[in-house]
């Protein structure tokens, strides 16, 4: 039986933000924040914490299984080892990757790209466009900071695969080789239009990032749209300093 599943890759040895994905954000811990609002996916048959099986990683761990969070380890460096261990332990067939420090991914987005995905029997990867890509499409961004890429198991095995055109993120070997993976990336159209935006990033990275996060959450609740977040730092100018990807 198919079993399409968030797999959300966390490690606590950033260096910019030490332990970042257990550190609380008015209360509940970031991973939980994102698990949780990753769960009401109507798509997703299970949220499961990709992480590490360094003794760096262990609080992680043990903070998923207080909070009764599904979680896999794999290798600390190799993400892609990581990525395709952790699938094999749940009997994941299709992955949705999705970023520890993305605390403000929506669900429908989820939903959107993981229904793009099923509908096209050939389509190899499928994600919502943004900065995080070179590909030059002529359709509106979404921000950085709320990526979902959906992928097969059976594709994510192939990441060593000889010749294979590699950039910096560990699975963009399926979207920048475009004669092996047939590739589907949709834009901040339709429902997301008020929320295109080429510059702004609202992924964790940094702690006046966290900052950030605290203030939108305590405004807005768990529950925050997208175009809460974006409509806030259209009207806010000393909040756009705060998602600056930098001290």
């Amino acid at each position: 039986m198919s079993k399409t599943a968030a797999l959300v890759i966390a490690r606590l040895s950033s260096k910019r933000i030490p332990n970042k994905n257990i550190l609380d954000i008015n209360g509940i811990p970031m991973i939980k924040r994102l698990v949780d609002r990753l769960r009401k996916s109507s798509m997703l048959d299970d949220v499961i914490v990709c992480t590490s099986e360094d003794a760096s990683d262990q609080k992680l761990c043990e903070l998923c299984k207080k909070q009764g969070i599904s979680f896999g380890v794999g290798p600390l460096n190799n993400v892609m080892e990581r990525i395709t261990k952790v699938a094999l332990q749940h009997n994941v067939t299709n992955i949705v990757e999705v970023l520890g420090d993305n605390p403000f991914i929506e669900h429908r987005i989820v939903d959107k790209a993981v229904q793009y995905f099923l509908d096209d029997k050939d389509m190899d990867y499928c994600a919502n466009y943004s900065n995080d890509y070179k590909q030059v499409i002529d359709i509106p961004k979404f921000p950085i900071g709320i990526r979902a890429q959906v992928y097969s198991t059976k594709n994510a095995h192939r990441y060593n695969e000889e010749g294979l055109v590699k950039l910096e993120h560990p699975s963009s070997y399926l979207y920048s080789n475009p004669d092996k993976f047939k590739t589907f990336l949709f834009g901040a159209t339709d429902e997301w239009e008020k929320i295109s935006h080429e510059t702004y990033n609202i992924s964790i990275n940094y702690p006046n990032n966290f900052k950030f996060a605290e203030y939108i959450f305590s405004k807005f609740g768990s529950d925050v749209s997208i175009l809460e977040v974006i409509e806030e730092l259209n009207s806010n100018e000393p909040l756009r300093e705060l998602i600056a990807q930098k001290i």
